[in-house]
């Protein structure tokens, strides 16, 4: 995954963490990448990371929130941060438009999904979207096509499905979400959906998030485990 990301030129942004009010979609590779990110912090801050992901699971369809990775305008896994964040401001405006119109496309079918379990999402929500970046800035004047980014982010994936069947589990249950991921480790995968119903329609009838908050808060470390 690194040699993909190494073909990619090095850039800098004048709108700095402007793109990060959303945890992006990513590959199960990359959602690894972060998991030993929060392996290698200290166990307080990793309990504190931990329930951060989580409560942005919880939250993220009834407010837009900041990337939870996102700390005083630094990222803290910028090292290894996802392609969608790199690829972010790279993208010609022409190719940037046609993914905005799918991922506008999932949020109305996801908005959907939630509408027949008799829960009406915010359209603020719904109809979010990053406006195109052209204030990122190639170093020594570098040029990249859509061509070597799509290839990238093609090799990324190719390299994620050879993690049979764990690859296509986490797509097709997690949505590519590490979020959710990290929510059914703590939880389970039924509860923690069960909760998120819960939570999201309380929000929404009361506008009071103290429940959302107590759970979290009383939420284990679910990568603990792993430490050891």
């Amino acid at each position: 995954m690194n040699e993909a990301y190494s073909q990619l030129p090095s850039a800098r942004c004048r709108r700095r963490t402007y793109c990060c009010s959303l945890l992006p979609e990513m590959s199960l590779l990359e959602a690894l990448s972060a998991v030993q990110q929060l392996l290698e912090m200290k166990a307080e801050q990793r309990l504190w990371m931990n329930r951060r992901l989580i409560r942005y699971f919880f939250l993220n369809p009834v407010e837009i929130l900041s990337c939870p990775f996102l700390e005083s305008e630094n990222c803290l896994i910028y090292r290894n941060r996802f392609f969608g964040c790199r690829a972010y401001g790279l993208w010609t405006e022409e190719l940037y438009r046609k993914k905005g119109e799918q991922s506008r496309k999932a949020k109305t079918l996801s908005q959907h999904q939630w509408q027949r379990l008799g829960v009406s999402l915010p359209e603020e929500v719904v109809n979010f979207h990053l406006d195109y970046c052209p204030y990122v800035e190639l170093e020594g004047g570098a040029f990249v096509e859509d061509e070597l980014l799509l290839q990238t982010s093609d090799r990324i994936e190719a390299i994620s499905g050879e993690l049979v069947p764990w690859h296509e589990k986490f797509h097709q249950e997690y949505f590519s979400d590490l979020s959710f991921l990290l929510a059914s480790m703590s939880l389970g995968l039924q509860r923690a959906v069960q909760l998120k119903f819960e939570i999201v329609r309380h929000i929404l009838s009361t506008g009071n998030k103290e429940k959302v908050d107590r759970i979290v808060d009383k939420l284990d470390d679910p990568l603990a485990n792993l430490t050891t």
